[in-house]
């Protein structure tokens, strides 16, 4: 399904594409074609789609968002799909889709949500069989004992999940304590248990495993997977650091490769195709003096690599153009500390031989705001006006709650 927006809006035109054609899916073959609304729609099975989307009175929320869902079967109108799932008009908006894990010896998930508010949700999970995610009169389903009833995911309304394998990872917005009295799990932290016991017993009636903790220094922001593996990606020190889980038998990660340290760099992470087995994937970089950069990466590659942060990059695809000379150029990090004791952390960019007597011109830069850190990031315009002619550029954090927030005051340099 493609979703096409007009000028970046929320409202998209959702039409189907067939992949062996090469073309849009014609009318007499039924496609999943919506109008342009504030649609939310993914694919149940092949001829069955999860949709939710301005059906008229009462099916947005306050926020103009889908409040109900839809079970549409292709070949049927569209006003005739019944309604499976609705939530509050307060709610912000409400979805569902499935989660086939499969491919990492898991089972299949259906998952309906809440939003709440745009920090906080509420789920409700089944595990099913393939044949429930058919059409209700598709002869495949004959015989299949009806799915059981959802089960509302047992975690706390701010916490986010996602399910690999056979294992749900939960991170944490704020300290978490399944069981009271017993183990507190830190807000930022990315936990993982089996999640069929989760299901069943709740959050109380499970061991949990940590796979990232923060400390002062170090933030989660996310994770993604190949077929075998499982590459987290973090904020060390407002630094990028990647690293290498091995799913085992999808029901537990086991770390691979060296302690790569942290980069001063700014990266991104996509798997190519795991459901055919690859663990390939899309590697994107970038810095304060060199362009967004594709490599095309493998997994595999890090297994008996060391710290080598670079050991999976197998193949340079394409780089945007250099905007300025950056060749005599060096990249830092230093510390600064203020009279009150805090540590800032700030990169600085500069000549490579230049001479640190306090007399060169330097921009201080720093933004606060949205728990958003300023990572290293390409500098066209300062490298452009400023760097090419003998100038220093410094961007600053500040550390503070645990974590690396932005300096949040004028600053003048």
């Amino acid at each position: 399904m493609l979703l096409l927006s007009r000028g970046g809006s929320d409202a998209v035109h959702v039409k189907e594409f067939d992949l062996t054609t090469g073309d849009f899916v014609p009318d007499d073959q039924h496609p999943f074609n919506l109008p342009e609304a504030k649609t939310r729609v993914s694919y149940k099975s092949r001829n069955v789609a999860i949709v939710g989307s301005d059906f008229g009175p009462d099916s947005l929320t306050d926020s103009g968002y889908p409040r109900t869902v839809r079970e549409w079967t292709r070949g049927t109108p569209l006003e005739d799909a019944p309604v499976v799932f609705e939530g509050d008009k307060k709610d912000v908006s409400v979805y569902a889709y499935v989660s086939d894990e499969r491919t990492w010896g898991g089972g299949i998930y259906e998952v309906r949500g809440r939003s709440l508010t745009f920090y906080t949700s509420k789920h409700w999970i089944r595990k099913v069989q393939y044949e429930h995610l058919l059409a209700a009169d598709d002869p495949a389903r004959a015989g299949v004992e009806d799915p059981p009833e959802f089960v509302e995911l047992d975690v706390q309304d701010d916490a986010d999940h996602s399910i690999v394998g056979n294992m749900i990872l939960i991170s944490l917005r704020s300290d978490w304590e399944p069981v009271p009295g017993k183990q507190t799990y830190k807000k930022g932290s990315l936990i993982y248990t089996d999640i069929d016991a989760f299901i069943e017993k709740g959050c109380a009636g499970v061991e949990y495993s940590v796979l990232f903790e923060p400390t002062e220094l170090t933030a989660y922001e996310y994770f993604t997977i190949t077929k075998n593996y499982l590459i987290l990606s973090t904020m060390d020190n407002v630094k990028s650091k990647l690293d290498f889980y091995k799913i085992v038998n999808g029901f537990s990660l086991e770390r691979v490769g060296g302690d790569m340290p942290a980069q001063i760099r700014d990266c991104s992470v996509r798997p190519i195709d795991p459901y055919e087995g690859s663990d390939e994937f899309w590697f994107t970089t970038s810095d304060f003096v060199t362009p967004s950069t594709l490599f095309l990466a493998d997994a595999r590659k890090v297994e008996g690599a060391g710290p080598d942060p670079e050991a999976f990059i197998t193949e340079k695809v394409k780089s945007l153009p250099h905007q300025y000379d950056s060749e005599n150029l060096e990249v830092a990090q230093q510390i600064a500390v203020s009279k009150d004791g805090t540590e800032i952390p700030y990169f600085i960019i500069m000549k490579k031989d230049l001479d640190k007597n306090g007399k060169n011109p330097t921009l201080l830069y720093g933004y606060g705001g949205f728990e958003v850190s300023l990572g290293p990031h390409y500098i066209a315009t300062s490298g452009l006006a400023w760097l090419e002619r003998g100038g220093v550029y410094v961007e600053a954090n500040i550390r503070g709650g645990g974590k690396i927030s932005s300096v949040s005051c004028p600053l003048r340099g």
